[in-house]
């Protein structure tokens, strides 16, 4: 019964509904005999949340019952990574290395140890991982940006290449070796693979930057200039959510800082990192229906007006007397051809407000049609 809830936990988590996931293995604590694994999974939660506090207890409550649970001293030095104590972050992952000789925590070692500086403690741990797993496209990437930042741009280029060959469909891997060709001057063979990522990550200031570069670089100086100044542009806007992520590390209890963020992420059309936020903060005021409304609205730019729609039913269940929330509910079911529905929700807007026009110009329209 306890992996049953836990396996449902999991579901929930990956949806970001962090307070079904928490009260899934609440349950399974219930009926676990030996509760590691409900711990571990608490732990997982509360990091997505970054309640890092809480989630380090939970994996030291693992740990406790388990000394040698895989993963979950890797775990707590991705917490620790996180909150940029990058020398604690090094110890965790040695505590994991002695009892999980992986490919994972060799990789995870070798990034903090590039944050530290230790350049090359940082290339032995990401050769380490390799020779333990030869697809592992993450220690690829990792590799060939230390080698690039060395200014070894050979071997790097080599590295990320391996990195993309293994993972064609990711676009990090894809923009780390095109940034790569730039450099080297051969940013022609870069231009179409550049112009694919900006439509895919619209938001990244760097595709932008490179592309231009690699515009410039064929002798297009006209449209390479438009997007280096496009560049800046969006560098400011990365600039602001920079700002806001720092904010909630300083308040970090703070719904509005989540939800401020969330704004920013969804405006620079990050879609799935706003919901993310989004969800964090409802986790933290979950009757706060200005947030629940923006996440039904970012369900609508995302093309899923069922979700849409479900949202504010929610939420006027929970409180029938939000105006805007049945005349944006009506508006969406104008638009998805369910018109009784649509009458119904502008209806409902009268009853608490008579007067409001944009109901009477609503139900005036779909009624003449």
């Amino acid at each position: 019964m306890a992996n049953y809830f836990l396996m449902q936990g999991n579901q929930f988590l990956k949806k970001h509904d962090f307070k079904k996931a928490l009260a899934l293995a609440d349950s399974a604590e219930l009926y676990a005999i030996k509760k590691d694994d409900v711990y571990f999974f608490k732990g997982r939660v509360f990091s997505e949340l970054g309640r890092f506090s809480k989630a380090d207890k939970a994996y030291n409550n693992t740990i406790y019952i388990n000394l040698d649970y895989i993963g979950a001293w890797n775990n707590l030095g991705n917490n620790a990574f996180r909150q940029q104590n990058f020398s604690q972050a090094v110890k965790y992952y040695k505590k994991e290395l002695i009892r999980n000789q992986t490919s994972i925590p060799y990789r995870a070692l070798g990034r903090a140890y590039v944050e530290l500086g230790k350049i090359d403690s940082a290339r032995i741990c990401f050769q380490h991982s390799i020779e333990l797993n030869n697809n592992y496209a993450s220690a690829y990437l990792n590799l060939a940006q230390l080698e690039e930042d060395e200014g070894n741009l050979n071997k790097a280029l080599r590295f990320a290449s391996r990195a993309y060959a293994l993972e064609p469909t990711n676009i990090e891997y894809q923009y780390v070796y095109s940034t790569i060709l730039v450099q080297m001057d051969r940013g022609k063979e870069a231009i179409y693979s550049l112009r694919e990522i900006i439509k895919k990550w619209p938001w990244h200031h760097g595709a932008h930057y490179n592309l231009g570069r690699a515009l410039i670089q064929s002798g297009q100086k006209i449209e390479g200039q438009q997007y280096l100044d496009e560049a800046e542009n969006v560098r400011a806007a990365q600039a602001k959510i920079d700002h806001l992520e720092n904010t909630i590390r300083a308040l970090p209890d703070d719904p509005y800082s989540y939800a401020a963020l969330a704004f920013a992420l969804r405006k620079a059309g990050r879609f799935n990192d706003s919901m993310h936020s989004y969800k964090v903060a409802l986790f933290l005021d979950p009757d706060n229906y200005d947030i629940w409304n923006n996440v039904a609205n970012l369900y609508l730019l995302q093309k899923d007006t069922v979700k849409a729609i479900n949202t504010y039913n929610y939420i006027v269940e929970k409180d029938p007397k939000l105006i805007d929330i049945w005349l944006n509910m009506g508006v969406v079911y104008a638009l998805s051809n369910q018109k009784n529905n649509a009458i119904y929700a502008w209806e409902r807007a009268l009853e608490y407000q008579p007067d409001n026009i944009f109901a009477i110009k609503y139900l005036n329209k779909i009624n003449n049609n």
